[in-house]
């Protein structure tokens, strides 16, 4: 369950992350390596919560895609593009993993 914590967490970071940038045009200092070096193993309540967590932002990156006022600007267009890519890729590691693991 490491590898589907690991890819969940940098998924919701990511997500996090995006959002910011797509409403300041700046995501400020961010470490993109934490979360591979920091989470480990989950118990099955931490579990449960990372992808309870994952759910709430991805319906609020979802909202906040959807009220934008213009998709004029590089930033909104491009964040909402890297959000597809990125979350495809991991989303594929994940698939990945679980043919692994049968």
């Amino acid at each position: 369950m490491c590898i589907y914590a690991a890819q969940v967490a940098h998924v919701t970071f990511y997500l996090d992350v995006l959002e910011c940038y797509i409403q300041t045009d700046d995501a400020g200092d961010v470490d993109w390596g934490e979360i591979w070096r920091t989470t480990r193993e989950v118990t099955p309540e931490e579990w449960a919560t990372m992808k309870h967590r994952l759910i709430n932002t991805y319906q609020r990156v979802l909202t906040m895609l959807r009220n934008l006022d213009s998709w004029n600007g590089e930033t909104a267009m491009g964040g909402a593009l890297a959000i597809v890519v990125h979350t495809a890729y991991h989303l594929g590691e994940i698939r990945q993993a679980l043919c692994t693991v049968k």
